[in-house]
């Protein structure tokens, strides 16, 4: 087998930045955790496998949704007090388990739709704000805007429950995909840009690449990502079967960015792994108060209005923010880093979510082999999920239908 890369580098949309920050931080740009952490992940061996030491002292364990290690601040300065963050929560927990709407029957209608109701009964006030702060940080995690995300799938889906575990990386993701990358000795060919595959009545089939090489395999196991697809950055030849293309054009792909920054002191509470702050433009962090580091999260529309923005515009807005959060504090930052995954050719945004009238049957269209049985996929947009482990799986599951058809043949 061989392995067409088109960056430079492996990992896609797993990065890991090693020469931005101070003191020889890393900083993941993309995916960030080992999510559902546990014996049937299939990066769990690999990652245990490949620890040196130091990982097994510094790698832990990330907590998301326990109430003492998030925190809550406001643009105005005023002191947020754990009950008003705790009733915030409860009301986007409240929001988010509503009973079942007739309509859903009939037709699909976006998760806005569904809470706006309830969401309109919130007095004004540092609750609300801090609730819209909330779900800014939903929609980033989401990728999408609420008014786009599918209410049948969200609130009534049949999604399996993973374990609910986060294994932080101290040396980053991108750092273990390289070293699996070295371990097996892996045969990737970077620097290669696949533009065409042409199906013909052969037993083979044929790729074409922009530095205009030509490769020719029995069977080809595609693992771009959704949003190119969605653009057609490769032309395939003759065109994919209708109930393919309709599945790649009807499954949503959506867009979250970083805004990592990196400070002179932490400022912040240092017992907290993520806060909000009420009022601001960019209200959701992530907290590595080791390495004085706030990650700066956003989704949907503002995700890809923050990319056709200017870095300096954005830092500015952000600084404001904290200084406004933390009036009795005095900071300096020292460096940054902004990802772009929606500009990024090889990625065009971050990963799949449920559009309007999709389903687990979408995601099972979009994995299923066609064009005489010779394209296989793989990716997060083949499984519900959305992350890199089973994005991971995915690849297994497929490279074991390519093995099972060689024994046959």
């Amino acid at each position: 087998m061989t392995i067409l890369e088109a960056r430079n580098r492996v990992g896609g949309r797993v990065y890991t930045d090693t020469h931005t920050f101070n003191n020889g931080v890393s900083a993941d740009i993309g995916a960030e955790w080992i999510h559902a952490y546990g014996v049937e992940n299939p990066l769990y061996s690999l990652h245990q496998q490949l620890q040196t030491n130091e990982d097994k002292q510094d790698d832990h364990y990330f907590d998301f949704d326990e109430p003492e290690m998030t925190g809550c601040y406001d643009t105005t300065g005023s002191i947020v007090s754990r009950q008003t963050c705790a009733k915030a929560q409860y009301i986007i927990d409240k929001l988010f388990s509503p009973k079942y709407n007739e309509t859903l029957r009939v037709r699909d209608v976006s998760v806005w739709d569904i809470i706006r109701p309830e969401y309109g009964k919130i007095s004004e006030g540092q609750i609300k704000r801090l609730v819209d702060a909330m779900l800014i940080g939903i929609e980033e995690y989401e990728a999408t805007d609420l008014d786009r995300l599918s209410a049948r799938q969200t609130f009534f889906g049949d999604d399996e429950e993973e374990l609910d575990e986060n294994m932080a990386l101290q040396r980053g993701f991108g750092s273990l995909i390289q070293r699996i990358f070295n371990r097996f000795a892996l045969p990737v060919q970077l620097n290669t840009e696949v533009t065409r595959i042409i199906i013909s009545n052969s037993d083979r089939v044929q790729i074409s690449t922009k530095n205009d090489e030509t490769i020719q395999s029995k069977y080809v196991l595609i693992t771009v990502p959704l949003g190119c697809l969605k653009q057609k950055t490769i032309v395939f030849e003759p065109a994919l079967p209708q109930w393919k293309q309709n599945a790649i054009d009807s499954m949503g792909f959506g867009n979250t960015e970083k805004i990592i920054l990196q400070f002179d002191e932490t400022f912040w509470d240092w017992n907290f792994t993520t806060f909000y702050i009420a009022g601001a433009s960019f209200p959701f962090a992530i907290c590595a108060p080791k390495k004085r580091i706030l990650v700066f999260t956003i989704g949907g529309t503002r995700a890809r209005h923050m990319v056709a923005t200017k870095d300096e515009d954005t830092i500015a807005t952000i600084l404001r923010d904290l200084r406004r959060a933390f009036p009795n504090h005095t900071f300096k930052l020292e460096r940054y880093r902004i990802s772009r995954w929606t500009q990024d050719p090889y990625a065009r945004g971050s990963y799949s979510y449920y559009a309007f009238n999709t389903s687990l049957e979408t995601f099972e269209t979009l994995a299923r082999e066609c064009c005489h049985n010779q394209l296989f996929w793989a990716g997060e947009h083949t499984s519900s999920g959305g992350s890199v482990h089973t994005a991971f799986a995915t690849g297994q599951r497929e490279a074991k239908k390519i093995l099972q058809r060689l024994k046959i043949k």
